[in-house]
């Protein structure tokens, strides 16, 4: 009758392991890691509160608790390699990250040069924009996480913001047509190497209600908020 006893505790004991076995293991499930890579936009430039207003921020909020979304934006950052500071030198940060979902978001800074900018020097290089975009996606597609990798038109410069001065004016009607020169390139690299394209381009354009005044290139808190619905509806589709 003793060893019975002992028997029929064991009985209701193991399930109750097992049940606590599951729930703990729910706790701890591992989150999908969303990478997302740029220059000042995607960091959350001209915002007062870009740890909670940026697009990565608020792309964070859409996707939910099950994702966990970085930003691993720089200001002025380009994706030619010979440009200063370069996405290039973010790399090892990127491969740390190990992320699933990679989206990329550059080429407003690679249309700098030429007298536009200060002294940047970018536009000089355009003829390799292409190929530094290839290595750039072939060195991300090495990484264990094996990432699903999402390449973006930029968003617009929109020259109807209000505040813009002359000299601001004239820089982005030069830079502009740069651009659109670059997002021809954007397309044709995500259909060649096989990776998914998000034009953050054209539903922005011409809408300065997004943009900071003054400005015309960075979006304001709504501007980020519209870039992050359209990562969001590009992710969620394809995921």
């Amino acid at each position: 009758m003793h060893t019975s006893k002992k028997s029929g505790k064991g009985i209701l004991v193991y399930p109750i392991l097992l049940m606590l076995f599951f729930i703990l293991g729910g706790c701890h499930e591992q989150k999908i890691k969303v990478a997302c890579v740029g220059d000042s936009i995607t960091y959350g430039a001209r915002l007062d509160d870009r740890e909670n207003h940026s697009y990565p921020a608020q792309l964070q909020l859409l996707l939910g608790e099950k994702y966990s979304v970085q930003n691993l934006g720089v200001g002025s950052s380009t994706l030619i390699r010979k440009g200063i500071p370069t996405v290039w030198d973010e790399l090892s940060k990127i491969k740390e990250a190990n992320p699933n979902i990679i989206v990329i978001s550059l080429g407003t800074n690679d249309t700098c040069g030429m007298g536009t900018c200060g002294d940047r020097k970018c536009w000089e290089y355009k003829g390799e924009f292409k190929e530094d975009y290839r290595e750039l996606i072939d060195e991300l597609l090495t990484l264990p996480s094996k990432p699903k990798i999402y390449i973006c038109a930029p968003s617009p410069m929109v020259l109807e913001t209000p505040g813009l001065n002359k000299e601001r004016v004239e820089g982005l009607t030069i830079r502009k047509p740069r651009l659109q020169e670059l997002i021809k390139m954007i397309k044709s690299i995500a259909k060649e190497k096989k990776v998914e394209f998000i034009d953050l381009n054209t539903p922005l354009d011409h809408k300065s209600e997004l943009f900071t005044e003054k400005d015309g290139v960075h979006p304001n808190k709504a501007g980020y908020r519209a870039i992050a619905d359209l990562v969001y509806q590009k992710l969620k589709r394809i995921n």
